[in-house]
């Protein structure tokens, strides 16, 4: 097999029901999209939960999306091969539980796009590849991967029940979990790299 063909398949999954996703905000019926846990908590619109993890707002939020889940899901996808889908999976079900854990009773909260499962291949990379560095376009220095990982976590933690912008904190926390745990589980080394690495920025 050769390439990331995972990664590449997935990328064409979620632009291909992104697109189908702006075609219907004409129609009005873009909601199917959309993961409202109110709704799914009384037995309505369950479709959402698993097309919001493809579909996305914007060309830029789809664009983003997929350019973070190239950059880091070649690397899960080297190590772990098919193994990778798992990791995906478990993001969008994480990061569904802890949105519906918290926001069931909020008639007003939408979630999509794939942020969860890109959050999880990100952390997956990360117990995967910890020398590596991770860069922003706003912050103009590279983040040893480690210290990425405590600050991110931190970061999302603290702004949990803070609803800021439109961004879905549950969703990349649920995401960050669940690659940090799986990406552990399922990398040769588990997590000793991590370990160690941390131990030598650390010490």
């Amino acid at each position: 097999m050769n390439g990331p063909v995972f990664t590449y398949a997935l990328i064409a999954l979620n632009v291909a029901i992104s697109l189908w996703g702006f075609s219907s905000l004409k129609g009005g019926s873009f909601k199917r999209f959309v993961f409202a846990p109110f709704e799914v908590a009384r037995g309505r619109n369950l479709q959402g939960m698993l097309l919001s993890h493809f579909a996305h707002g914007d060309g830029w939020h789809l664009f983003f999306n997929m350019l973070t889940f190239y950059m880091f899901g070649r690397v899960v996808e080297g190590s772990l091969g098919p193994g990778m889908l798992l990791v995906y999976a478990a993001g969008a079900v994480a990061g569904n539980a802890l949105i519906f854990l918290m926001r069931r009773n909020n008639p007003d909260y939408r979630v999509l796009g794939a942020s969860d499962s890109v959050t999880a291949i990100l952390f997956a990379a990360i117990v995967i590849a910890p020398e590596m560095s991770i860069r922003f376009l706003v912050v103009p220095f590279p983040i040893p991967a480690p210290v990425f990982a405590i600050i991110y976590i931190a970061y999302t933690s603290f702004l949990l029940d803070k609803e800021m912008g439109n961004v879905s904190h549950e969703a990349h926390l649920g995401g960050a979990v669940a690659g940090l745990l799986l990406g552990g589980w399922l990398a040769p080394g588990h997590f000793g790299p991590l370990i160690e690495r941390a131990q030598r920025l650390f010490h």
